[in-house]
């Protein structure tokens, strides 16, 4: 029986739960009072997920090259895990290449080569199927894990997350593997450590040893690392037969489709954020989807089964965030943060990961939500021309759900998204009609302009400073972008060329956050307004930035460029030469250099690990600002129909508003929280508007992206209209003197009013 002398207190500081340890409470593994039915259900539970680890069962169902190939990658696998395994009875380490036993990271890595090696064990027809020599070989090196690495009172030297995630993991899925071949006292002991280390579902950094962690405070789990840490009380609850446990684990799960405000989660707009100020879609929040779909797998039939409403959150946020999200079969990299420096890891392989991961999740998901993911998930098949996303599973009982989907005539259609802004986390995305595609990621007082950690993605200074993300129908050269490109020149950015120290300039810590909050953007939902007033991350370059997008094409505008840090330019793209063909209109007076060059990089120089030297070719089109630029600005097109300077109206381009009109669209960002008139429309705060008049109707679509208005917005339109409908339930009108008058409910939210006047 575990017992551990703490107690926790939670009070309420700054609209955050902050845990202080004391030292008076139990904490005790609970395996009493559990009835005959609560241990089949633990039993089913742990068949059904020993069976999705291993498909050791459906693998005989399968046709005969399906088999063959699973076989051939279990064979490879073991083989491969027991290369630097170290037999000698004396031993400091279970593999020479892993000796250093304190080190989180080894040890973690340990248990994963065990878990491979146990999944080689169990699988009829391996080459090391029912081994007594394997066999005696992971056990002995469980004990000897055991005895000399995790143990309770072992201290957590390095980042927290090994210690408290990743190896509780490990240990659960090892156990659910091997459990008939593992001693039962065995069993309880590695999972009792493992509970030592992660007690309960949610709170991380709750063990005495956590103080010698990267993360040594207790607190609240959340986000991605929530889901983690209910799985783990979940997984283990059933394999220790501790209902205890499986409750925590299971009720620790709903809060993570509770919709935040702040911090970490899903907002109202589905974005993902993590780390307290980063965007994360693409992979805490596919960490988050991967647990959720075992837990509803899992628990399915059960009487533990999840029906808290809280999940329908969760399966909105898949459905219109990811429709927008997950392009050409991946997931965009501005969503991605420090993962875009891991070498093996791309927009092809996360979106991947997403999309088995929300189609399991879509097995538990009550209707409607469940044929609405499937023909997202569909889609994102369709849309994946690299390569054939179920040749890529590995998993039966995935890829029988991924077959299904495939193949399934009413996943066929799904509505094309246009355009959205997510102002949780200050990204925009506009799908054009043709083959083409825009993601801007950007950063404000609310959101942070890069993470750089463990020595990952050491040189993503400017992935968050107006990165225009610029796609065609293949992403496939998307794979050899992040090691090569020149980080001086990512497209849609406005920055100096003077070299950077590796990992420097962060903005997403609380005392050093940019202080610009007018970053966000307005959309119809066809046609997207986006804004960015900027400040360098030494606050030595400054500017206003917007862009207007619709149909096939972006306008990109900036003005007020003033720098004291050299030489400035403005990159309007930089890509792989694949064979896609876009179109670039520089609309303005100024320096532009477009250059073809051969480019040579490594995953290692950004923060990845391999120094293989890759090679490939780049055209890279800038505008030059000059050293030192005043008032410098910028008007170009990127897309793939011809444009000249008639197709566009500047309406103001300069700090007090940026305005256009297009089509028979304006949109106009009013920067400035006094009153100020473009065209025929007075905002007396800071507002973004598109407007669209036809005949006697005029629409108009509004927000606030500095989010930070505590009364309604005024916007004065000349000429007397009359309100037909809006999504403003707060929306106050009236006319004076032929003007109509607005008062727009934009209080604290970045969020897009509709509003439809007539005259």
């Amino acid at each position: 029986m575990l017992m551990l002398l703490l107690s926790v207190c939670i009070v309420e500081a700054n609209e955050k739960k902050i845990i202080k340890e004391n030292s008076n409470k139990e904490i005790v593994a609970n395996v009493s009072s559990v009835s005959q039915s609560e241990k089949e259900d633990f039993k089913n539970m742990r068949l059904k997920w020993a069976e999705f680890l291993t498909g050791k069962e459906s693998l005989e169902l399968e046709s005969p090259k399906v088999k063959k190939d699973t076989i051939n990658t279990l064979n490879n696998m073991g083989k491969k895990n027991l290369e630097n395994y170290n037999y000698n009875e004396a031993r400091m380490s279970i593999y020479s290449d892993l000796e250093d036993m304190k080190s989180g990271v080894q040890i973690q890595t340990t248990y994963e080569r065990l878990k491979n090696l146990s999944k080689a064990y169990v699988v009829p027809g391996t080459d090391f199927y029912k081994d007594e020599k394997i066999k005696k070989e992971i056990l002995d090196s469980l004990e000897w894990l055991h005895r000399n690495a995790y143990y309770e009172g072992a201290p957590e030297y390095g980042n927290w997350w090994q210690w408290e995630l990743g190896i509780p993991k490990n240990i659960n899925e090892i156990v659910a593997i091997m459990y008939d071949e593992i001693p039962v006292e065995n069993r309880m002991k590695y999972l009792k450590a493992s509970q030592y280390f992660q007690p309960y579902a949610k709170y991380s950094g709750y063990s005495p040893s956590a103080k010698y962690s990267s993360s040594p405070e207790l607190r609240v789990s959340t986000g991605g690392n929530r889901m983690d840490t209910s799985i783990i009380s979940f997984t283990r609850g059933f394999l220790m037969e501790d209902k205890e446990q499986v409750l925590d684990g299971v009720s620790a799960v709903a809060d993570v489709g509770e919709y935040v405000t702040t911090g970490d989660g899903f907002y109202k707009d589905s974005s993902f954020v993590q780390h307290g100020n980063i965007a994360y879609n693409g992979t805490y929040a596919s960490v988050l989807f991967n647990g959720l779909g075992s837990i509803l797998y899992l628990t399915s039939g059960t009487q533990y089964e999840m029906k808290d409403e809280r999940l329908n959150n969760i399966y909105d946020s898949i459905i219109d965030g990811y429709s927008f999200l997950l392009i050409n079969g991946g997931v965009t990299d501005a969503v991605s943060g420090r993962s875009i420096s891991r070498d093996g890891s791309n927009e092809l392989e996360r979106g991947r990961g997403i999309v088995t991961s929300v189609a399991m999740i879509s097995e538990g998901a009550p209707e409607p939500y469940k044929t609405k993911i499937r023909k997202l998930v569909k889609k994102a098949l369709d849309e994946n021309i690299s390569y054939k996303t179920t040749e890529k599973i590995y998993n039966l009982k995935l890829k029988e759900i991924m077959k299904d989907i495939e193949i399934n005539e009413k996943y066929e259609k799904i509505s094309e998204p246009k355009s959205k802004v997510f102002w949780g986390m200050d990204r925009v995305v506009h799908l054009g009609p043709k083959n083409i595609k825009f993601v801007i990621g950007m950063y404000s007082s609310r959101i942070g302009n890069y993470e750089t950690m463990n020595g990952e993605n050491k040189k993503g200074w400017y992935t968050g400073d107006g990165v225009t993300y610029i796609y065609g129908e293949n992403s496939d050269k998307s794979k050899e972008f992040w090691p090569t490109v020149d980080m001086y020149h990512l497209p849609g950015v406005t920055a100096s060329i003077n070299e950077r120290r590796d990992g420097s300039g962060e903005r997403r810590h609380k005392v050093k956050m940019s202080p610009k909050s007018f970053v966000g953007g307005v959309t119809t939902g066809e046609v997207t307004l986006a804004a960015m007033d900027f400040l360098s991350w030494n606050n030595q370059t400054s500017g206003k930035k917007s862009w207007f997008l619709i149909d096939n094409t972006m306008f990109a505008m900036g003005s007020n460029i003033n720098s004291s840090d050299g030489e400035i330019h403005t990159t309007i793209d930089s890509r792989i030469t694949d064979g896609e063909s876009f179109k670039y209109t520089v609309l303005s007076d100024e320096e532009v250099v477009t250059k073809k060059e051969s480019r040579v990089g490594n995953w290692k120089n950004i923060g990845g690990k391999s120094d293989a030297p890759i090679e490939v070719e780049y055209i890279t089109t800038y505008i030059n600002h000059g050293k030192n630029p005043k008032n410098a600005g910028y008007l170009y097109s990127v897309g793939l129909d011809e444009i000249s300077k008639n197709d566009i109206v500047v309406l103001s381009q300069n700090d007090k508003a940026h305005g256009i009109k297009i089509k028979d669209y304006i949109g106009i960002n009013f920067w400035q929280d006094n009153q100020h008139k473009v065209d025929k429309y007075k905002s007396f705060s800071t507002l973004s508007l598109l407007a669209l008049e036809k005949g006697n109707t005029l629409e108009l679509w509004v927000s606030d992206p500095t989010q930070l208005s505590n009364v309604m917005s005024v916007l004065e339109i000349d000429g007397a209209y009359k309100l037909v409908e809006t999504t403003d339930k707060n929306l106050k009108i009236r006319t004076e003197k032929n003007k109509t008058i607005l008062k727009i409910d934009n209080i604290r939210s970045g969020e897009t009013k509709y509003i439809q006047l007539k005259k």
